[in-house]
């Protein structure tokens, strides 16, 4: 009699298969350049006004922009809150997925600009004008709820990087969230 469990071999079958049938899905970059990820955004904090035990920024996900559909080779996690950014001072560079958390009150969206620092970025009205940034040196990830997490693959050239929040005024405030102190360096090597 053997010991082989039927019913766990098929699982692990299906599995299998389930798991080569994604991987073929998978496609180099095809040059677009805003992304929306599948999928709701996670509560990391207390759960969201209303109710509910999902929240979905930005419809059904979140939005990037200089995106690309490359398989990450590590990943990178951004803290936001009232009013910090939070990164490492250092990362390899490369495929990296974004992991960006909003641990604020107010929804938070996220820009990384290869400049040496936020004082060699074009500002109007407090914001960086991130239009005016050279094609390849800017990725962004929309505004997105408070308490979740929201993040996106990007393929980041080796420089340094200013990580900041380019949200206006916005609570009765009179600064920019940038303004507010929303701003962190990262060297990519």
């Amino acid at each position: 009699m053997s010991s082989r469990n039927p019913f766990r071999t098929a699982c692990l079958a299906a599995g299998l298969v389930a798991s080569v049938a994604a991987l073929a899905g998978c496609s180099s970059d095809d040059g677009a350049t805003t992304r929306t990820a599948g999928g709701s955004v996670q509560v990391i904090g207390p759960e969201p006004e209303g109710g509910g035990g999902s929240v979905s920024a930005v419809g059904a996900g979140c939005t990037t922009r200089g995106a690309t559909t490359k398989l990450a080779a590590r990943t990178l996690e951004v803290q936001l809150d009232e009013f910090t950014v939070t990164v490492p001072a250092s990362s390899p560079a490369g495929v990296t997925r974004v992991l960006v958390k909003n641990f604020g009150s107010l929804p938070h969206g996220l820009v990384i600009a290869k400049a040496a620092s936020v004082a060699e970025l074009l500002r109007t009205a407090g914001v960086v004008d991130v239009e005016a940034l050279a094609a390849g040196s800017v990725f962004r990830i929309e505004p997105f709820a408070k308490n979740t997490i929201c993040e996106g693959t990007f393929e980041l050239p080796a420089g340094t990087y200013v990580v900041f929040c380019n949200d206006p005024a916005s609570g009765g405030a009179t600064a920019s969230h940038l303004d507010q102190g929303m701003v962190a360096t990262i060297t990519l090597t």
